[in-house]
């Protein structure tokens, strides 16, 4: 059960996120009745370095954060651990798939990227296999969200990329103009008979496959972006 400070907490963040979104960005959300009740996992494609943040208010409870680079930084660290977020540093890697299902048993809802990394728009890269691993072991609705936004507003800062282990991790911004979040309906991909390897291979294929749509939805017909 999440504590009454914990929420606290939560609830001023997203307050504040929201008053920033009022102030500087033209969001545009659609699809939220999709959002079932109850444990669940959320999945994005991951566009900028503040994904999390923009999304955050959509997500009607407090949710655990899968986080890589962000628990670079000891200080951020702590205020991540604070709000109970996931981490995903090399060291902890081995911990990300039980502590999400912990969260999830306990009635919580988890939300990550599985690609692990920022992508080019419109674009999918490889899609690694902790969300399966979650999802077969917690069996709980994947809620898939796609995340669009202009090239014209995204801002890259290469001087406050992160290094971890000789990996770049990228410092893409959008802090103006429109980002557009299309939330699709719950999935629950059934994995086939085979190795533990093949059944994450299918849901993550199906994932990928309802992540696409969405994005050409976004990009075809709710709203045209260049």
């Amino acid at each position: 059960m999440v504590s009454r400070p914990l929420r606290l907490l939560h609830s001023a963040m997203v307050l504040s996120i929201k008053a920033y979104q009022r102030l500087f960005l033209d969001l545009r959300v659609w699809g939220r009745e999709n959002i079932p009740a109850g444990p669940k996992i959320y999945i994005t494609n991951h566009i900028t370095a503040f994904d999390s943040f923009w999304v955050l208010p959509v997500f009607p409870e407090l949710v655990h954060i899968v986080i890589g680079p962000g628990y670079h930084q000891r200080v951020t660290a702590r205020l991540l651990d604070a709000y109970e977020q996931i981490n995903a540093m090399p060291a902890h890697r081995h911990l990300v798939v039980p502590r999400a299902v912990e969260f999830l048993r306990r009635g919580e809802a988890v939300y990550l990227a599985p690609e692990g990394d920022l992508q080019p728009l419109f674009q999918l890269g490889r899609f690694y296999p902790g969300v399966a691993r979650i999802y077969r072991q917690a069996r709980v609705p994947i809620v898939p969200i796609a995340l669009v936004a202009p090239k014209r507003g995204m801002r890259e800062y290469p001087r406050q990329a992160t290094v971890i282990e000789g990996r770049v991790y990228r410092m893409v911004r959008v802090m103006r103009g429109p980002f557009c979040i299309n939330i699709g309906a719950p999935c629950r991909p059934e994995p086939p008979e085979g190795s533990e390897s093949e059944q994450d291979e299918h849901v993550l294929s199906e994932l990928r496959a309802q992540m696409t749509r969405l994005i050409e939805e976004v990009r075809l017909s709710r709203f045209w972006l260049e």
